[in-house]
């Protein structure tokens, strides 16, 4: 059995009308996505699919809490994913995913495996910068950044006035 065979979903069998499908995306997913920048996961994935004639309306609704380090304090942060993702699925001779809301799949293919798609939508709605609010970072982490930051612009200073008055030391 396969690390992602939890996220296939039957299309060939499937009769036209309307059909539900659930899958959870949690920790062992992104493990399994060997993605090491999610901590934890608990995402729950509802996917609403319509059949109609030879193509397939699919729209998935992702809601749960993925966790990641902090950039500033490296401690653990929560962040909320409540996002939809909608996507047309159609047969044809081969694989095509040029479009963002069309994807073609060769005839052979009788299932669809939504892992990476779920696995994309997710990631696209953690921000590039993960940063606690103001004062929630680990106290001890946001004084030890402080005490380097406040020498880094000691330095910074230094380097400027040398730049500006000239030093007679250097040769």
């Amino acid at each position: 059995m396969g690390k992602f065979t939890a996220y296939k979903v039957e299309l060939a069998s499937l009769p036209d009308g309307k059909h539900e499908q659930d899958f959870v995306c949690d920790t062992e997913f992104f493990k399994n996505m060997e993605h090491t920048g999610i901590l934890k996961s608990d995402v729950k994935v509802h996917m609403d699919l319509e059949k109609k004639n030879d193509a397939y309306d699919c729209t998935f609704h992702c809601k749960g809490t993925v966790t990641v380090p902090c950039d500033r304090c490296l401690d653990p942060l929560d962040i909320e994913v409540d996002t939809d993702y909608h996507i047309i699925v159609k047969y044809g001779e081969e694989f095509d995913d040029e479009s963002d809301d069309l994807l073609i799949i060769p005839y052979s293919n009788s299932n669809l495996n939504v892992a990476y798609m779920l696995y994309d939508t997710i990631l696209l709605t953690i921000p590039l910068r993960h940063v606690h609010p103001l004062g929630k970072c680990n106290r001890a982490m946001a004084s030890a950044l402080n005490k380097h930051r406040a020498n880094i612009d000691d330095e910074a200073e230094d380097v400027l006035e040398e730049a500006e008055y000239g030093n007679d030391d250097i040769e």
